[in-house]
């Protein structure tokens, strides 16, 4: 069942042919789109990608984006066919160790896509659709609600590569998981189904892969219709809070508090005093 949100007044931004960004109601459905590679990131799309959640960021009409993939898969990782893989300089690959050749790696890397969603202060939710390998499992674990397909498969596949978790999986698969079942996907490689991620929590919910996208799509619009002030300041409070001590989440939670929600608070106060559905759009 397709969700009626993506086929009905929609407005197009164009940010590349394997990147397709539409807007409709306050979500933003963002489609990696390179489907004959299983959604493989390359340079081209990277930067896409890039431009695309920085639309998101910017857009005062955009309040949620929903992420998903075309065809059978959500991102399949890196495209191997581009030897950098983008984010490993070539003067690092010499052994050198050269920490100037590392910083510059990773600026141009992929895990500027993490970063992005990762501090956005809108929602993100992952639709993931089939595969999300490598890049594609982090990219899905910092969006802020995973819907993931039964037939969806979450694999941290560094390790057969011989590689180190990239893509910030470490940071992401502690923050999701206990740490037995972060090192199991990061040390063994395997694959985690759909209903393995759900009863794990790493994803929020597992559903038939023909019902994905309207529940995402359900989800996003709760998103849409919340205080999007005021879900940016939580967002923002939970992802800090592995790092920080019972005095600074004291101190930011003070902050927030005088900074203030743009009349979000007065109308829930107000709604609540109404015995009437609070109306945080425009605001």
């Amino acid at each position: 069942m397709q969700n009626t949100r993506m086929v009905t007044s929609m407005s197009a931004v164009q940010t590349g042919s394997a990147i397709e960004l539409r807007v409709d109601q306050g979500i933003a459905w963002l489609t990696m789109n390179r489907p004959e590679r299983l959604n493989a990131i390359d340079h081209d799309m990277r930067d896409d990608l890039l431009a695309a959640i920085e639309e998101i960021r910017t857009d005062p009409a955009i309040r949620v984006a929903v992420v998903t993939g075309a065809g059978r898969a959500f991102c399949s990782g890196a495209d191997l066919s581009q030897d950098d893989h983008f984010q490993v300089a070539p003067e690092s690959r010499r052994g050198d160790g050269s920490t100037m050749a590392r910083e510059d790696g990773r600026k141009f890397g992929w895990w500027r896509v993490i970063k992005a969603v990762w501090e956005n202060e809108k929602p993100f939710v992952a639709a993931v659709n089939g595969p999300a390998y490598g890049f594609g499992c982090n990219f899905a674990l910092a969006c802020d609600y995973i819907v993931a397909a039964e037939d969806a498969r979450f694999c941290e596949v560094f390790v057969t590569r011989g590689l180190p978790l990239e893509a910030l999986g470490a940071y992401l698969l502690t923050r999701a998981l206990p740490p037995a079942r972060a090192k199991a996907m990061g040390l063994l490689g395997e694959a985690v189904s759909g209903a393995e991620a759900e009863r794990w929590g790493l994803a929020n919910r597992c559903v038939p892969a023909a019902d994905l996208l309207s529940v995402a799509g359900d989800v996003a619009a709760r998103f849409a219709d919340g205080p999007s002030i005021g879900i940016g300041h939580i967002k923002g409070q939970i992802n800090d809070a592995y790092e920080a001590t019972f005095e600074q989440a004291w101190k930011m939670e003070v902050t927030l508090l005088g900074l203030g929600s743009g009349g979000e608070s007065a109308e829930a106060f107000s709604a609540y005093a109404g015995k009437r559905a609070p109306n945080f759009r425009g605001m």
